[in-house]
């Protein structure tokens, strides 16, 4: 049985779950906000169980757990008191206890693996080590630092965010996205916000085209993604106008990239991720960052790609269930 641990707005899930379906697999889909009235939970030593919606579920019975964006757990009839409160952290603890019986590599990914491989920085680190070429990169709240840098890469430089770069505010306003953005010599004159926080620069990168690249187990799945926003130039942050001017074409790695791609999955032991990199003007391929729970249904939707199958192989079990 696979266990898919998510919420009930995760399109992905929603995406996979009939191709799952019709493909014969038997799956329970646990969104997270809306659990609680469908289970009951029990343990004794060595057997713990789980009962949703009727029925037992024990660890040894999960062969997979497709681990996408669960949520805290609600509770309806909370009354937002301490009680409640300790109430729904005791259900929590009982859930995750749950699912620690199932081992790690039955996940996809477990998430203290996600944890390890989800900062930027070192993701920058690990994939030099292991021979990705990536951009010089600069984190700094130093303007003089940040003046030589630019100096160094002739102005060819981009801020990003190292974080998610989404900015939640109250309801009666809009909500802020951070995109990609190039530095010019105006931005440097005037960095008295740089001390503000930690800042994230890159030399930026002559692209030819941007490049998805998704790993599910042995499978991987690289799309080419064009857009620009001046004729023959690839725009610098292929997210903007909602991606709505984006063309795809699906390519084949060369060999000694996807080698890498390789070693960075199993450095990490991750059975999906979903990565970005570059492919410069001058043909060499740029690493940027690896998501380890990326989204990826809308490749499938406008891509051409067919990555919905390529889990389908791993959850009937005839992909290799850990990273060598």
């Amino acid at each position: 049985m696979l266990f898919i641990l998510t919420n009930s707005q995760d399109a992905t899930a929603t995406f996979l779950t009939p191709v799952l379906t019709k493909a014969g697999l038997p799956f329970l889909r646990l969104d997270t906000d809306l659990l609680l009235p469908r289970i009951e939970l029990s343990y004794r030593i060595g057997q713990a169980a789980l009962k949703v919606d009727g029925y037992w579920y024990h660890a040894a019975d999960v062969d997979h757990i497709w681990y996408r964006r669960p949520e805290e757990l609600k509770e309806a009839r909370s009354d937002g008191s301490p009680e409640s409160q300790y109430a729904r952290s005791e259900w929590a603890e009982f859930l995750e206890c749950f699912f620690a019986h199932v081992p790690v590599e039955k996940w996809v990914n477990h998430p203290s693996r996600n944890t390890v491989a989800s900062r930027k920085l070192e993701q920058l680190t690990t994939a030099a080590n292991l021979g990705l070429r990536v951009p010089d990169t600069l984190a700094t709240q130093n303007p003089e630092e940040l003046k030589t840098f630019f100096r160094h890469h002739g102005g060819m430089v981009i801020v990003k965010p190292l974080a998610s770069g989404y900015v939640e505010r109250s309801a009666n306003e809009k909500d802020s996205l951070i995109y990609t953005n190039p530095v010019s010599e105006e931005h440097l004159e005037n960095l008295a916000d740089l001390a503000a926080c930690p800042t994230l620069f890159q030399q930026r990168v002559d692209k030819r085209s941007d490049v998805r690249i998704t790993v599910v187990d042995s499978d991987i799945h690289a799309v080419e993604l064009l857009a620009g926003d001046k004729p023959g130039e690839q725009r610098c942050d292929i997210r903007r106008n909602n991606m709505s001017d984006v063309s795809y074409r699906p390519v084949t790695l060369p060999a000694e990239v996807e080698a890498r791609v390789r070693k960075l999955m199993a450095h990490y032991r991750l059975r999906f991720g979903a990565i970005d990199m570059a492919l410069a003007r001058t043909g060499e391929w740029y690493f940027f960052e690896i998501n380890p729970n990326g989204q990826w249904a809308w490749l499938d939707m406008t891509a051409g790609t067919n990555i919905a199958a390529s889990f389908v192989k791993t959850f009937a079990g005839l992909g290799c269930l850990e990273p060598a």
